[in-house]
């Protein structure tokens, strides 16, 4: 008896980590906030201009939480970080979400000052140096962005 409940406890993680493997190898966080962003696309333009303005949020399915947080290295300007997902343990932890920003241009996360590095049209990474954390933002429509930042 103990036998069969240990295998199947290994049998349960390896499903769960191949599913989370597939997921990644498909997309994940990127086709996540594309398809998100492509179905709930109004209630996220109305959201953000609302909670900008100081108004309180309506809930977007799949949102978790929206916060305002201002752009480093800019004057005025505001980013709307709609978190959407996260995944992980302590230091080994990925968050993903939706932003836009009120100068149209992409932001580090959570609005602070990384250098980002454009990969491709509308595709920005930033590697922490000496480090493991790196971040990744891409453009779904003029100013809003996805985003994948992993710890």
């Amino acid at each position: 008896m103990r036998k069969t409940t240990w295998r199947l406890w290994v049998l349960a993680a390896v499903a769960v980590l191949l599913v989370w493997g597939i997921w990644q190898l498909c997309g994940g966080p990127r086709l996540w906030t594309r398809q998100q962003f492509g179905v709930h696309r109004a209630a996220f333009l109305e959201t953000a201009e609302a909670a900008l303005a100081g108004e309180p949020w309506r809930s977007i399915p799949g949102v978790q939480s929206l916060n305002i947080w201002p752009k480093a290295g800019t004057e005025d300007v505001e980013v709307a970080d709609f978190a959407t997902g996260a995944w992980g343990l302590g230091s080994s932890t990925c968050y993903w979400g939706i932003y836009c920003t009120t100068d149209g241009g992409p932001a580090g996360f959570q609005g602070t000052d990384m250098v980002l590095t454009e990969d491709a049209v509308g595709e920005y990474s930033w590697q922490e140096e000496d480090g493991d954390n790196h971040y990744k933002t891409w453009c779904l429509e003029d100013g809003w962005y996805g985003y994948l930042m992993e710890f």
